[in-house]
């Protein structure tokens, strides 16, 4: 079967083609790569003789310099050749990730995101579509389950996102594609960090995909079938895990406590997903937390993403904004000695001449790192534990950072940030639990009188 005819075909069993039927213009989403390339000419073949016109956006991220703007000139000529529209911006991704403090694909998928997002709310009644194909969702499948993803994150790439994203090549395989552009003779642009294995997803591609083919030569197929059958049995698991929700949209706590935890994470992630709009950056760690807090029958709070919470208020559970929760007042100062252990607020501070004595729970600080090591002849007067103050600054990396914003970089819950533990000495701030010590006061090979500090949250959210 031809390509074209595949995706056309595909169009039935991807669900596509409902969706299609109900616009009036499709924007593709185009690199100049082999994938999008091949999309937009199949568009272009498929779409005008059924009324539905074809627009084409291109987003520069300005990493590769002159081969970038060659990319652009590339996708505005062939466009030019299509008679296609074409919208294009120039985005300097590396300078937008540096100030974001993001990986370069992480901020470069957001920014083409929204670049697309902005085009398609100009034009009515419009689609999205970009090329990924089954070996971008097996790799996305794969990076998933690196990082220790649910069923979500299996289910790897949806042939339809939010009702107007749609991935038409989603079926055919990155060997098919390019394969097609050798037979028919259309050219491409190569995109040389696609071959650099620093990136994860290139590894993938490079190292683990060609072993798993050598496994079986179809596992992109087979990744598609057991991602599919995932959905159906997530359809199933959320549509049971609502059903725990009350018409006002919370969870009575004695049926969520004795609840199934597929059917109690999926009451979870659909409340979340009602206050948030979306519950992609819902973890399972933030599931697990929320889980045993309701289970253990006690009133509390679990902070979530984008400045929300978990609130258990006695026989209710409900989701909503971290503002609701009463700042947790600022604790005294407390001295901090060698071979002792004190309470700060909500936190248990130790310090120790021997690392063996400083007990690491398995829980951390958000995610964070809960001990550091310190230089103890580096350090200047006696040691005591503080909260922030107005003003603060912090020392690391050769530069005086404001603290403010530290603790927003490590997604403290602003309920918190008042009483977090800062470990001090005359000079200032000694070290921020989850960074590294302040510049010069570290341990290292050299130091004659290291001591360590453990730093963890007692108390509940």
């Amino acid at each position: 079967m031809k390509l074209f005819d595949k995706v056309e075909k595909n169009l039935t069993e991807l669900k596509i083609l409902p969706v299609l039927e109900n616009c009036s213009t499709v924007l593709c989403a185009l690199s100049g790569g082999a994938d999008s390339t091949i999309l937009l000419r199949f568009l272009h073949a498929y779409l005008p003789p059924r009324g539905i016109r074809l627009a084409a956006a291109h987003l520069n991220h300005c990493i590769r310099g002159g081969e970038a703007d060659a990319d652009e000139a590339f996708c505005r000529s062939l466009c030019g050749e299509l008679d296609i529209p074409f919208y294009c911006r120039r985005a300097d991704i590396p300078a937008l990730a540096k100030d974001a403090g993001q990986g370069l694909e992480e901020c470069a998928r957001a920014v083409r995101y929204a670049f697309l997002e902005e085009v398609r709310r100009a034009m009515p009644d419009c689609l999205i579509a970009t090329a990924h194909n089954a070996t971008d969702h097996l790799e996305t499948v794969l990076f998933h389950l690196a990082r220790g993803a649910g069923a979500r994150g299996l289910c790897g790439i949806s042939p339809v996102r939010d009702g107007y994203i749609i991935r038409p090549l989603l079926f055919c395989t990155a060997q098919e594609i390019r394969g097609y552009a050798a037979e028919h003779g259309i050219s491409y642009v190569i995109d040389r960090t696609n071959e650099d294995t620093a990136y994860t997803r290139n590894y993938i591609r490079k190292t683990i995909l060609p072993a798993m083919q050598n496994i079986n030569p179809r596992c992109e197929e087979a990744s598609l079938r057991m991602s599919s059958s995932l959905v159906d049995d997530l359809a199933y698991l959320e549509a049971a895990g609502s059903g725990l929700l009350t018409p006002g949209g919370y969870m009575k706590r004695d049926t969520a406590k004795d609840a199934p935890a597929a059917l109690l994470s999926r009451g979870i992630l659909t409340m979340y997903r009602n206050l948030a709009g979306c519950a992609d950056n819902l973890s399972q760690v933030h599931l697990s937390d929320c889980i045993s807090l309701i289970r253990s029958g006690k009133v509390g709070q679990i902070s979530l993403p984008g400045q929300t919470a978990l609130f258990a208020e006695g026989d209710r559970i409900r989701i909503g904004a971290e503002s609701d929760i009463p700042a947790a007042a600022a604790p005294e100062p407390v001295p901090l000695s060698v071979e002792s252990a004190v309470v700060f607020g909500s936190y248990l501070v130790k310090m120790s001449k021997s690392q063996s004595k400083i007990l690491m729970p398995d829980q951390n600080i958000y995610n964070l790192a809960i001990y550091g090591t310190l230089d103890f002849d580096r350090i200047n007067g006696s040691i005591f534990i503080r909260s922030r103050k107005a003003g603060d600054v912090y020392y690391t990396g050769g530069m005086h950072k404001k603290l403010k914003k530290l603790l927003g970089a490590l997604k403290v819950p602003r309920h918190l940030r008042d009483c977090f533990p800062l470990v001090c000495d005359s000079t200032g701030i000694l070290w921020v639990p989850g960074l590294r010590p302040r510049d010069g006061c570290g341990s290292d090979a050299s130091a004659k009188n290291p001591v360590y500090i453990g730093v963890w949250h007692v108390g509940t959210e």
